[in-house]
């Protein structure tokens, strides 16, 4: 039956009601949407774009890609956890970071800290610190 498949999803603009008055978002594993189970994947391009309010993300293991500008102008965005190990330079889109705060903190997991310091600077916010969670 549908609802014991499993399906791919993508966080998407307005996806979840409380974002835009969130301080801290938590992009999950996997959504329960109308009975049906989705594995969260990515977040799509311009996802959080413009969140005045968002200051942490904590992005979850199955994540494979984030679009461009997805945290784009998001200037009180201070910390960020990275908990997947499966994102490549390809696989973030430009500029999705830029416009965060200038101190903004990047936590990712100990065995891709020598990986993810290389690309991570690249992708808007040239002064983020690329730590081990």
């Amino acid at each position: 039956s549908t609802s014991r498949r499993q399906r791919q999803m993508c966080i998407r603009d307005r996806a979840y009601s409380k974002v835009t008055k969130s301080k801290k978002v938590n992009v999950p594993k996997k959504v329960k949407i109308a009975g049906i189970t989705y594995t969260v994947t990515s977040i799509a391009p311009k996802a959080f774009a413009n969140n005045k309010k968002l200051q942490k993300v904590v992005i979850d293991s199955n994540i494979t890609s984030i679009g461009r500008d997805a945290f784009r102008g998001c200037n009180k965005l201070k910390t960020i956890v990275i908990k997947s190990t499966k994102l490549t330079s390809r696989s973030i889109g430009s500029n999705a970071f830029k416009g965060t705060h200038k101190k903004l903190v990047i936590k990712v997991p100990k065995k891709m800290l020598k990986k993810y310091k290389k690309f991570l600077k690249k992708k808007g916010n040239k002064n983020v610190k690329v730590v081990k969670a």
